[in-house]
């Protein structure tokens, strides 16, 4: 409702209000209420130290083979994603760089895709993940979506 209302003032008048008003905390509760929300992913290419891809056996998904990640918290992208393979497989990573962000929807969300390395850790199984493999760009496991395959290709390939 109130973001209806807003969206009929017209933008100059909004930026006016917005400049010229002093409660930062009223006017930061009327920007995030009448903004679209969506959800963050983070998500990694990983590779070892034979250049092969780590892979995951999500024990929740019906095509159960893909790349790490999850939702972020509140918190930087890059320490989320270090949390979540931590959690979920007991491995350390480290990142060196933002590879693509992708806007999906069902639900609304952006997904980040970072690239990097496995650095350490022994993997230890959880209820989100069975198990992992490396495998190399030519040969990823059956299960897996076709849309993850051609992303780890685009962005192994630098395409």
């Amino acid at each position: 409702m109130l973001a209806k209302i807003i969206n009929m003032i017209p933008r100059d008048v909004l930026v006016y209000l917005y400049k010229h008003t002093p409660f930062q905390r009223f006017k930061n509760w009327v920007v995030y209420r009448t903004q679209h929300h969506f959800l963050v992913a983070v998500l990694g290419i990983f590779i070892n130290e034979d250049g092969q891809i780590l892979i995951l056996n999500h024990t929740y998904r019906k095509v159960p083979w893909g790349i790490p990640g999850g939702w972020m918290e509140l918190e930087d992208p890059e320490n989320g994603l270090k949390r979540e393979v931590a959690e979920e497989t007991g491995l350390n990573i480290e990142i060196t760089g933002l590879a693509r962000a992708i806007y999906n929807q069902n639900p609304n969300r952006v997904d980040l895709i970072f690239k990097g390395k496995v650095i350490g850790g022994t993997f230890t199984p959880c209820s989100e993940i069975s198990e992992i493999c490396y495998c190399n760009i030519e040969n990823m496991p059956d299960g897996m979506p076709n849309e993850q395959k051609t992303l780890i290709k685009n962005i192994l390939n630098h395409v």
